[in-house]
């Protein structure tokens, strides 16, 4: 299974403005976005997720912006998202804020899930309610 890494979606357009590097497509960025697609998709059970190992010289393509965003619409479809959660974005999406949605996406999926891992409770090994009684 792919390693999660913290997704980035805080850039700003002052931040665009100020030629801060977070705003600027890399093979860190990149590798950050697909992996974490990668871990989410072997974690959910989403099928189809096809991603790429990026190199500094590498050039985004919009077939790879495509595959992003299908891979990101495969996860979404095979779990949920957080209430308020933006919308996939539409192509070219190389915009700051286009790449803030997909990573906020990301993250808002495994934080889900993650809540609905940690409120499951075991007893003997099955998992149960919480409730009293006899079934």
């Amino acid at each position: 299974m792919a390693e999660w890494i913290a997704p980035v979606y805080d850039r700003t357009a002052a931040d665009v403005a100020a030629g801060a590097e977070k705003c600027y497509f890399s093979a860190e960025t990149l590798n950050r976005i697909e992996g974490n697609l990668q871990y989410l998709a072997d974690l959910l059970g989403a099928v189809g997720a096809h991603t790429h190992s990026w190199t500094s010289t590498d050039f985004l393509r919009l077939s790879d912006m495509q595959r992003i965003l299908a891979n990101l619409a495969a996860v979404r479809d095979a779990y949920y998202a957080l209430p308020g959660s933006p919308d996939i974005p539409e192509l070219p999406a190389t915009l700051w804020s286009d790449v803030n949605a997909i990573e906020e996406i990301t993250a808002g999926i495994r934080e889900l899930w993650q809540r609905n891992q940690d409120s499951l409770k075991l007893y003997a090994g099955e998992v149960y309610a919480g409730g009293m009684g006899v079934i």
